[in-house]
């Protein structure tokens, strides 16, 4: 029998986001959701309702929230089309390791038996992106659901949490009462000392080792401790391709920038090295083709030795000569000082290393101030993309605030991660999902997160942000401050890049002329488009305006106001000097440091 003077269902669920600390519910109204989303209007659960025009913005709202934030994100959608309607973003919250609690609206219990009206297996539909996925079948077990759902949400991995929920459970009363508390897991575990005495072992007597970072990396917090051991091993540092975050500080010699996305790109890539130390890797598959016959992903010579809080993430695609598991700023200290007092260690070998390590970076810097010198040259002359981050670049020394880079650009992912400065792994965010869509949702959570005290900038090609410009409806009716650097080509580059890969790899042309990968006419100017929702802008077509335009904008967002330039640049393959790569090494030609450079998600 229930209590009379039990909560609401409702007010049961808002007393764990509460416990949760979350502040923010994103979401799209639905008749079903209205008990829940009223229950946020109410003082003492200490939240606010952002309402978007998409639940994919929603989730991806929710997204940016919980990555900058530190807690989950909360999003509330409505029954079959608004779980269909999230699965973009809910996959790149999945595969980016991102906590997500969606609470989806379903039908009322006793008519789902009759198929109603729009309801359907929201769990299949959700499940396979979500770390668990459930429909409430009772009041009375939601309080079981609750704390299970938010224990989830917060121990490794921490991935989306997908509940339906009846909307009669809504108004029902539980039989017995409830805290709202749910258990925290303390995860910072140090690993096992036979393994870490096998994984500095492998790294001491490795010839030429390289490190390769992941998110789990940015997870921890653990940039000081990469360093440390990049320095004392003398290693490079890759990034898995495509990261959510700044996985090791860009402004250091050893930062070589992320994988490529081809099998023989990475091959190049690695093929000097002996031994691999993967640590907090996730995307190990982030490839245009695969070709059995070609070998494995990574080079089949390299000694493997992988660190992680995830098992399954650890020799998952290949073998491990030596796989630690642990969390990672607790277990890197122990590698580290178990790497210089082992007796195969050689200083002299890693100092010689660090050495080359350093003049190439040296090469490298000299090379961006080349080109950076080099714009914007004469009137009328195109932008090339690469040149949009380095301008910002010189804005940003100027800068009073912190910046945060929300990056949907890949075909100029390189420049962006190499030129801007990120004081901490989140200040760069990207998702590795790869599905279109993110960035302009996920800047209106990520600043909601970080308030007035970052400059957030969003990075974002013309056919991305085609995807959610709506966005701006949500991020005028806030005043969310944001930066909007819209990168219009008038065209799909990635897919253009894409489809001259294809052509190469498989001799092979298409019947006709590729005009489906372009946007064409009618064209679009995203100053003008963002007017109509009461946000100011400009179009920027001339490089020697660059510089102020952005100046400009900065100004607006740090009053406290979005702003949006249009940059018309260069359609095509923009074909930056091969100097500016971040990688320098025999095997690569001109050619496939190009690749670096244009290559965006498979």
């Amino acid at each position: 029998m229930q209590k009379p003077d039990a909560k609401l269902g409702r007010d049961l669920i808002l007393d764990y986001v509460r416990e949760a600390g979350i502040e923010y519910a994103f979401g799209v109204p639905g008749t079903h959701e209205i008990p829940l989303i009223d229950g946020t209007t109410l003082p003492e659960n200490e939240m606010s309702y952002i309402p978007c025009l998409h639940e994919n913005i929603a989730v991806g709202a929710a997204m940016g929230y919980a990555r900058m934030s530190g807690r989950p994100g909360l999003a509330i959608v409505h029954i079959t089309p608004g779980t269909a309607n999230i699965i973009d973003n809910l996959f790149n919250a999945y595969r980016s390791n991102i906590p997500v609690l969606v609470l989806c609206g379903q039908q009322h219990s006793d008519l789902l038996i009759h198929e109603p009206i729009l309801a359907s297996d929201l769990v299949r539909t959700a499940g396979q992106y979500a770390k668990w996925a459930h429909e409430v079948r009772d009041i009375d077990e939601l309080p079981v659901v609750l704390q299970r759902a938010f224990k989830e949400l917060t121990v490794p991995p921490l991935r989306p949490v997908f509940l339906s929920i009846p909307w009669d459970i809504l108004l029902q009363r539980p039989t017995m009462p409830d805290t709202g508390r749910f258990t925290r897991i303390a995860h910072a575990v140090t690993g096992d000392p036979t393994g870490i005495a096998a994984a500095a072992e492998t790294l001491a007597r490795a010839r030429n080792p390289v490190l390769l970072v992941g998110d789990g990396v940015g997870e921890a917090g653990a940039w000081p401790e990469i360093e440390r051991l990049s320095y004392l091993l003398g290693a490079a540092v890759y990034s898995e391709n495509q990261a959510s975050r700044m996985n090791y500080p860009n402004n250091l010699p050893h930062w070589q920038g992320e994988l490529m996305p081809t099998q023989e790109g990475v091959h190049k890539q690695l093929e000097d090295f002996d031994t691999i130390f993967q640590v907090g890797v996730n995307s190990q598959a982030q490839i245009l083709v695969f070709r059995w016959q070609d070998g494995p992903i990574l080079p089949a010579h390299l000694t493997q030795v992988f660190l992680h809080n995830d098992p399954w993430e650890i020799g998952k695609n290949h073998y491990a000569e030596v796989g630690l598991l642990g969390d990672l700023k607790a277990t890197l200290p122990a590698v580290i000082a178990a790497v210089e007092e082992h007796e195969s260690y050689a200083a002299a070998a890693a100092s010689a290393r660090n050495t080359s390590i350093e003049a190439l970076d040296i090469r490298r810097d000299a090379a961006f101030a080349a080109a950076a010198d080099e714009f914007p040259g004469a009137a009328g002359k195109p932008i090339p993309d690469y040149q949009v981050p380095m301008v910002f670049a010189q804005v940003q020394e100027t800068l009073t605030k912190p910046v945060t880079v929300v990056n949907e650009d890949f075909a100029v992912l390189p420049a962006i991660q190499k030129a801007i400065q990120y004081d901490h792994p989140d200040a760069y965010f990207c998702t590795s999902g790869g599905a279109l869509g993110f960035s302009l949702p996920a800047s209106i959570g990520i600043a909601l997160a970080v308030g007035r005290e970052r400059l957030v900038v969003t990075i974002v090609g013309d056919g991305s942000a085609l995807f959610h410009t709506n966005s701006w409806w949500t991020t005028r009716k806030f005043e969310l401050p944001v930066l909007y650097l819209v990168m219009n080509n008038h065209e799909y580059k990635t897919l253009m890049t894409g489809l001259r890969n294809i052509e190469k790899l498989y001799d092979w042309q298409p019947a006709n002329e590729a005009w489906y990968l372009r946007l064409g006419r009618p064209s679009q100017d995203f100053a003008q488009i963002a007017a109509t929702f009461d946000i100011d802008g400009e179009v920027v077509t001339d490089g020697r305006k660059l510089r102020e335009a952005i100046e400009r904008g900065c100004k607006v967002v740090e009053g406290g106001r979005p702003y949006v330039i249009d940059i018309l640049i260069e359609p095509g393959a923009s074909a930056p000097p091969t100097d500016l790569m971040l990688t320098d090494k025999p095997g690569v030609d001109a050619e496939w440091a190009q690749q670096l450079w244009s290559m965006g998600p498979p």
